[in-house]
């Protein structure tokens, strides 16, 4: 199930000034937070005068910093499965060993492409507490792959697929994060991705020979 940023706002912007106004807001708090890298820095002042509008025009949609920081990390986190999800499926009509290495890169980019911007997200998904919805999307985008997977296995079982997805969703972003906090050559970076590949195809290896 998606995210829902209007959980976090005051009240819900129905036309189309006042959506602009929203995304004004958290377009500014995600510029914001990537400048100064910890959410403790991010003042509502400083997010309103970057959105170009009132400090009483934020407090119209957002009670505090908390609310604001959700509301972006929920609508961050829901473009990103969309992205990786369009990715997923575009590779439906060539086989998994095809379509493998074009996911993983496609992962390891997403994040790593603007790496200041990711290591200001995982702060704040700290600072708020925010794993568990973070999880629940991670688990969402492994069902994408369970049944991508499924495409060109039709028979694996689907719940040792979905477990196996789930497990190696959390190995590359655990590898993610670790690169985002290394210097690697490009010769280097080509290994570790040669190893994730490596990984997850010995990970579809075993669960087809189960």
């Amino acid at each position: 199930m998606p995210l829902d940023e209007s959980e976090y706002l005051r009240k819900k912007p129905q036309q189309s000034r006042s959506r602009a106004v929203v995304s004004a807001i958290l377009e500014a708090a995600d510029q914001l937070l990537t400048r100064v890298g910890d959410p403790e820095k991010v003042s509502l002042e400083g997010v309103a005068r970057r959105a170009g509008i009132g400090i009483g025009s934020l407090y119209d949609y957002f009670s505090n910093r908390e609310d604001v920081l959700g509301a972006f990390l929920s609508r961050l986190t829901d473009a990103n499965f969309v992205e990786l999800e369009k990715q997923v499926n575009a590779t439906n009509a060539v086989s998994f060993d095809e379509a493998l290495p074009l996911i993983v890169d496609a992962t390891m980019k997403l994040y790593l492409a603007h790496p200041d911007r990711t290591r200001a997200t995982i702060a704040a998904i700290a600072r708020l507490g925010w794993m568990r919805p973070v999880v629940a999307e991670r688990d969402r985008f492994a069902g994408v792959l369970a049944a991508r997977l499924r495409v060109s296995f039709p028979e694996l079982d689907p719940d040792k697929v979905q477990l196996t997805t789930e497990v190696l969703c959390d190995s590359v972003i655990g590898v993610v994060a670790g690169e985002l906090w290394r210097t690697r050559t490009a010769e280097q970076h080509e290994k570790v991705r040669a190893e994730v590949v490596s990984m997850v195809k010995a990970a579809v290896q075993r669960l087809r020979s189960t």
